[in-house]
């Protein structure tokens, strides 16, 4: 039986020890359990925090602030943060971040002071790798690690989760050559895993006032691994994906 449990911590306005923070919470963590941790929560520790104040933008960004109605800062800091921008409509940037798919490369306005931004992770596998060793070398328990952000699905209403990193488990389950009911075999089915966790972390986590930043998730028999995991291990480039091959043509580039 799939156990899934959300955990309360106190808000954080400055850089803090992830590790720390989350053993402080009085939660009794046990081998096999795995942690969805909030992208921003991540980040909040790392400090990975902008002050729009600060930054200079660039002619670029002042052109596309200019077409797309934001603040230059902003965009500039967009840019920095993106690996790809396709363009945009007001508002928001288009964008490309580590083979996702998100509005202003994932950089959130919301839950943090005025004037002030917050960047996704640096590194969201390297955060998530070091965050599993620390709970296996201090606390001797073995865990898997899913850093989760939300994201809005093309013609789908409202949020749901993504995985932008994770250590300890096997991203995609691969399930080609398996037969289905009716004894078909499968030729294209991979499981993406560690979405699917991430959904359910987002799902427990709320989008607002909830304070939960944290959902283990318990009793999932889920595949463990050590080895290094990147983006790529769950992600394919843009170039060959299914949707944006159907829409290529009008994509800006």
């Amino acid at each position: 039986m799939i156990i899934v449990k959300g955990i309360k911590i106190k808000t954080k306005k400055k850089m803090f020890n992830l590790f720390e923070t989350l053993i402080s919470a009085k939660y009794e963590f046990k081998d096999g359990d795995i942690l969805v941790l909030s992208s921003k929560f991540v980040s909040m520790s790392e400090g990975s925090i902008v002050d729009l104040r600060k930054i200079r933008p660039s002619s670029k960004a002042k052109n596309l602030a200019k077409n797309y109605q934001m603040n230059p800062s902003f965009v500039e800091v967009v840019i920095r943060e993106s690996d790809v921008i396709f363009g945009g409509l007001p508002g928001f940037l288009l964008t490309i971040k580590n083979g996702i798919l998100a509005p202003n490369a994932g950089i959130d306005k919301s839950n943090i002071p005025s004037n002030y931004v917050i960047c996704l992770p640096i590194d969201p596998f390297i955060s998530a790798e070091n965050l599993r060793m620390e709970f296996l070398i201090r606390s001797g328990i073995k865990v898997g690690i899913v850093i989760s952000d939300s994201r809005l699905m093309p013609t789908r209403i409202g949020t749901t989760g993504v995985a932008i990193g994770c250590s300890g488990i096997e991203p995609v389950e691969d399930q080609r050559g398996k037969k289905d009911l009716f004894g078909h075999i499968m030729k294209f089915t991979l499981k993406a895993t560690a979405d699917a966790l991430a959904t359910i972390g987002t799902f427990v986590m709320g989008e607002s006032n909830e304070a939960v930043p944290l959902v283990v998730i318990r009793g999932s028999n889920i595949s463990f691994t050590d080895r290094k995991l990147c983006w790529k291990d769950f992600a394919i480039d843009y170039q060959t994906d299914l949707y944006f091959r159907g829409i290529q043509n009008f994509a800006i580039k």
